[in-house]
């Protein structure tokens, strides 16, 4: 019988229990892609309040990849050195630090180049932008921005990293058919909208090699019908990424486009826990890769539970860690 409280092999990394702070971006993060010494503290606090392992908010890739001032840049002077104080605070206090790499695409609000925000294809975003299609040099480039971005985590002794590819950010936006009606290699069927996934991966991989963990957070569903993403497709993409060595897989759903397709449903007093355990407990089915569920979680008995019910391997929470030691009394 698995418990929250014991040790847990997430693919190339280990972590000291079951419970995991899901990626939180907030406005006191930083300022202008300037780590704050809020992000360090309240990480701190986490690793003490016994969270296993911290997945930071996302944190962008190069230009056009930022969705606010207040999401940090790894392509700025001095990020590098912000980064590893964090990653020596969590580890003082017993936690393991991913950091999540993310391009927000269509939504992106911080503009390097251009007028407009980088996108599969022509589209308003939902901040309403006009967001442009982008060349296939702009794919190229994003996709060496996540390697460099890997390469820059791994150097500054974070434990792995995270690549965002759920809640219509880039990547998600290629897997979507909604935001995706590309006709060439990047689009059409899930085998092309995929592609710059793959391509990502692999670019990560061949600048931090084939030890260092690296992780996926994705859709299962994007909630909106045979618009968006389906579980099957996620299912297939996961598979793949499976092949490739992908060392976890945290399951989330949602664009965001609407009140019902947000990722972060409020969990009423009484409701079912869990939003997206479902889709979770499918994939751990198919899947030897650890499986991380997220959204919703409130009790330490439903997600024993949970973890007892298949084959999910660990629990990630946000919301919950407004106050860093929820957790701390449950061992």
């Amino acid at each position: 019988m698995k418990k929250i409280f014991e040790p847990v092999s997430l693919g190339r990394l280990e972590i000291k229990n079951r419970i995991i702070r899901s990626a939180t971006l907030t406005n006191k993060d930083c300022a202008d892609g300037i780590i704050l010494p809020y992000l360090k503290d309240g990480s701190a606090a986490l690793a003490k309040g016994n969270v296993a392992l911290v997945i930071t908010g996302m944190m962008g890739i190069g230009v056009n990849s930022c969705a606010a001032d207040f999401m940090p840049r790894t392509y700025i002077d001095g990020f590098s050195e912000k980064l590893s104080e964090i990653v020596d605070a969590i580890h003082e206090n017993g936690g393991k630090i991913v950091v999540q790499i993310s391009h927000c695409g269509a939504n992106a609000m911080v503009l390097e180049e251009g007028e407009n925000p980088w996108a599969p294809s022509d589209i308003v975003s939902v901040m309403g932008f006009e967001a442009k299609e982008m060349t296939k040099e702009q794919i190229a480039r994003v996709v060496k921005d996540f390697g460099k971005a890997a390469k820059i985590c791994r150097e500054a002794g974070a434990d792995g990293v995270q690549l965002h590819c759920a809640h219509g950010y880039l990547l998600s936006q290629f897997l979507s058919p909604y935001y995706n009606k590309r006709s060439d290699e990047y689009g059409g069927g899930i085998e092309n909208r995929a592609r710059i996934v793959f391509d990502a991966y692999s670019e990560i991989r061949k600048q931090v090699g084939e030890d260092y963990p690296v992780m996926i957070k994705i859709n299962y569903s994007d909630l909106i019908g045979k618009e968006g993403l389906l579980p099957e497709d996620s299912t297939w993409v996961c598979k793949e990424l499976a092949k490739l060595g992908i060392d976890a897989i945290e399951v989330s759903s949602g664009l965001a486009l609407t009140k019902e397709t947000r990722p972060s449903l409020k969990v009423e007093e009484g409701a079912m826990e869990g939003h997206f355990t479902e889709g979770a407990l499918k994939l751990s089915a198919e899947l030897s890769t650890p499986i991380i569920s997220v959204g919703g979680y409130r009790t330490k008995e439903q997600i024993e539970h949970v973890l007892n019910e298949g084959n999910i391997a660990a629990i990630a929470m946000a919301r919950p860690f407004a106050n860093p030691m929820y957790i701390a009394d449950w061992d």
